[in-house]
């Protein structure tokens, strides 16, 4: 029995949360997790969009009731927008948290006249924080709709939780259930990635010239608040057309009011696209497919647009190997890229860098061989 304890406890001492004591009980700290209920997807394209696309986020509708549920849904609607922003699900994606839904003719107007494509909006019919003294849970409701004609293309569903667990003595060693400092974030992040799987399928990877360079001009991006005559519009509460769901009963927590909404421009920055060229395996030797790809990549270069512009390669990398093994292939590969375009295309090689990430800016969570396949990419980017 001794035999069997000693074990467990070198086993224990290997873990980072681990703290052995000799005179007293040792204790293990487990992290709380998310658990997540599956992703419900009532819509979505069935082709693949191959352009650049800009997204106006408006602040989600909190449906229960609770105190300052307007502050809840613009965190949510952020926390949202921040997740898909770092995953660079749209080329441009601009929240504005100085707007209020008062209907889906009014924001898709806005969002249109402000020269978005696409419109997101949200509903979240249920928040419950618990802070780390009891469980937490939300669930969230997205809708993407096209400005153009109106109609919508995406729409997720998809709840969260955080369970606070008691805590298990052993005797000789003790596991604390640890909640995070903030659950609530947590929670967002989660849905929010499950969420970008599907879009990225949608609207990732260019493959005409075209699309490449239209995705790799920079633009400037205004966020005003609508006016009349001068004035801001006045603004009320409105739930989202549509969206129509039993609200659980849930305890209130206080929330901080939101900073003041400011009127502020974007600053031009440089653009991106991500290609899906294919490598073989465990090699930066370029398959043959991906020719026609980095041809159409080439043509971009040459183009009028981009000819007298400075480019950024960087080979990305899922987490299989080691993070030093994928940084050292993702760079080779992204040299590999830089070698085709000069050696077929009249494109000095000092127009073009190259830089590998490895593994450490995934589009999507490496959790499958689907978010795998996302993650092996090349991003071209302007240099700054």
């Amino acid at each position: 029995m001794k035999k069997y304890l000693l074990i467990i406890l070198l086993a224990l001492s290997a873990c980072t949360h681990f703290e052995p004591q000799i005179a007293t009980q040792s204790v293990y700290y487990q992290d709380a997790e998310v658990s997540l209920s599956q992703l419900m997807v009532y819509s979505r394209p069935d082709k693949p969009h191959y352009g650049p696309l800009s997204a106006l986020f408006y602040p989600f509708h909190v449906t229960q009731t609770m105190y300052k549920g307007s502050d809840w849904g613009q965190r949510v609607a952020k926390g949202v927008w921040q997740n898909w922003t770092s995953l660079q699900i749209f080329p441009s994606m601009v929240y504005d948290e100085s707007l209020t839904y008062r209907g889906l003719d009014e924001a898709l107007f806005t969002a249109r006249s402000r020269g978005y494509d696409l419109l997101v909006v949200g509903v979240v019919p249920y928040l419950y924080l618990g802070h780390t003294m009891d469980d937490s849970a939300l669930t969230i409701q997205v809708r993407i709709y096209e400005t153009k004609r109106g109609q919508m293309v995406c729409s997720f569903e998809q709840s969260g939780r955080i369970e606070k667990k008691m805590d298990d003595d052993f005797i000789f060693v003790k596991r604390e259930h640890r909640m995070p400092d903030s659950a609530f974030y947590k929670i967002i992040q989660a849905i929010a990635q499950d969420m970008a799987v599907p879009l990225t399928s949608w609207a990732r990877y260019e493959k005409t010239n075209q699309g490449m360079v239209a995705g790799l001009m920079p633009n400037m991006v205004e966020m005003q608040a609508p006016q009349q005559n001068g004035q801001p519009l006045q603004k009320k509460n409105m739930t989202p057309d549509n969206q129509s769901v039993a609200s659980k009963p849930a305890k209130q927590q206080a929330a901080p009011a939101a900073a003041p909404a400011q009127n502020s421009k974007a600053k031009a920055k440089p653009r991106s696209i991500n290609l899906a060229v294919q490598f073989d395996v465990d090699s930066s030797e370029i398959k043959p497919e991906s020719y026609t790809l980095l041809n159409e990549l080439g043509k971009a270069l040459i183009s009028d647009n981009l000819k007298n512009k400075r480019v950024i390669i960087g080979g990305h990398t899922d987490s299989d190997a080691s993070p030093e093994y994928n940084t050292k292939l993702s760079k080779e590969r992204a040299e590999a890229v830089k070698k085709y375009l000069t050696d077929n295309f009249p494109i000095a090689p000092q127009r073009i860098g190259t830089t590998g990430f490895g593994e450490s800016n995934p589009l999507v969570p490496n959790t499958s061989k689907y978010n795998k396949l996302l993650n092996r990419r090349v991003q071209v980017s302007i240099a700054p």
